[in-house]
């Protein structure tokens, strides 16, 4: 796809309707590798993504690796207790100098060898005696945006971004009331879905819509006619209450499941949290192709270690999982039908579907920006 093409295909999406004569992006929005090259160097490059918990980088020395957007990266905690984050390329080669996680009192290369300190700065460069003009000093780390929120390390490609508070001060106004801080770390998992990520995205945002249809024990713990949608500049909060009535036939205790409602919080673009009774899930969805991505679950209790607790968080992750499980089947037939040549565009629900436009509108912004949209 050339330039001109990419452009017009970009603006096929009106983001100026309103939602009640709007339509939704080109299917090729979700099936392009064009797009979701333009996507990673104008979305996910440019924004604050989650890239470790905080208890994985407690000790000095402690790190994690891995690459958002085009941008590798490593992030790890000083012998002086400082959090510290660096573009994660060899400044000879390019290489990753760090790969997954670790502790480490220095970072080395595993390609010639190259050193740097964990204040990102060039200490060896093995056989390069007789070279000119090195400046060291330009060798080194560059180093990279980082903010903390919540457990969470956030890195972002430009050198001085927005702050990551401002961007989700509407969300932390949520959460803090909940007691958020008191919940601890338990485990993850990844689900590997056949989908564009923004498919998922879409799944998430669209105010409940396919809940009654295809989430049938959710639909049974959740108040569906207390369902709202609520938007911010950068996120947005779906709420809803707990059924009224218990539920039955469920073999779990889903009134302390949802005691109190949910909170179902979203940070653009691909960043989901589920704030519910004694509970916190988050989602971070990473692309991994035009059709295909990662689901990154992270599982955070209250738990104070009786078998009563120990017996809750399985119920609770096992519920979350039939959940998910139901979900990846929704997107992988979506991505299916936006491959035919009979789908293009569809409608949103103009009741419902207001966060899913916001998504969208947000995404056009950076992609019309970036092709030089009119």
């Amino acid at each position: 796809m050339d330039s001109d093409s990419l452009r017009s295909l970009i603006e096929a999406f009106d983001p100026e309707l309103p939602i009640e004569r709007a339509w939704s992006p080109p299917a090729a929005w979700f099936t392009a590798p064009e797009v979701l090259q333009l996507e990673q160097r104008e979305v996910f490059a440019r924004s604050w993504q989650p890239v470790a918990r905080l208890d994985q980088l407690a000790r000095p020395g402690d790190y994690v690796a891995g690459c958002r957007g085009r941008d590798p990266f490593v992030v790890l905690r000083g012998e002086d207790g400082e959090l510290r984050a660096f573009h994660n390329t060899c400044r000879h080669k390019g290489r990753e100098v760090a790969q997954g996680s670790g502790n480490a009192r220095e970072l080395v290369c595993n390609y010639h060898g190259w050193s740097y300190g964990q204040d990102g700065r060039l200490k060896s460069a093995p056989r390069m005696g007789g070279i000119e003009d090195f400046e060291r000093e330009q060798m080194s780390l560059p180093p990279m945006a980082h903010e903390t929120w919540g457990p969470w390390v956030f890195v972002h490609g430009d050198p001085a971004p927005r702050p990551l508070a401002e961007e989700v001060a509407p969300l932390t106004a949520l959460l803090d009331p909940t007691g958020w801080e008191r919940l601890r770390y338990v485990t993850s998992t990844t689900w590997e879905v056949a989908s564009n990520w923004k498919v998922v995205v879409d799944n998430y945002l669209d105010g409940g819509y396919h809940i009654p249809l295809m989430h049938p024990t959710l639909d049974a713990q959740i108040d569906m006619e207390s369902y709202r949608t609520e938007l911010f500049e950068r996120s947005s909060l779906q709420t809803t209450r707990p059924a009224t009535l218990a539920p039955e036939g469920l073999n779990f205790d889903a009134a302390r499941r949802l005691e109190g409602g949910a909170l179902y919080l979203w940070l653009f673009p691909n960043f989901m949290l589920n704030r519910y009774g004694p509970c916190l899930d988050s989602n971070l969805v990473i692309p991994d192709g035009p059709d295909r991505c990662r689901v990154l679950y992270d599982y955070f209790f209250i738990d104070d270690g009786s078998a009563d607790a120990e017996a809750f968080v399985a119920e609770s992750i096992a519920q979350s999982e039939v959940t998910q499980r139901e979900d990846s089947s929704i997107c992988e037939s979506v991505q299916l039908g936006l491959l035919a040549e009979s789908y293009d565009r569809g409608r949103y629900a103009p009741r419902v579907e207001h966060g899913e436009y916001h998504f969208h509108r947000l995404l056009a912004e950076r992609l019309r920006g970036a092709v030089g949209a009119d």
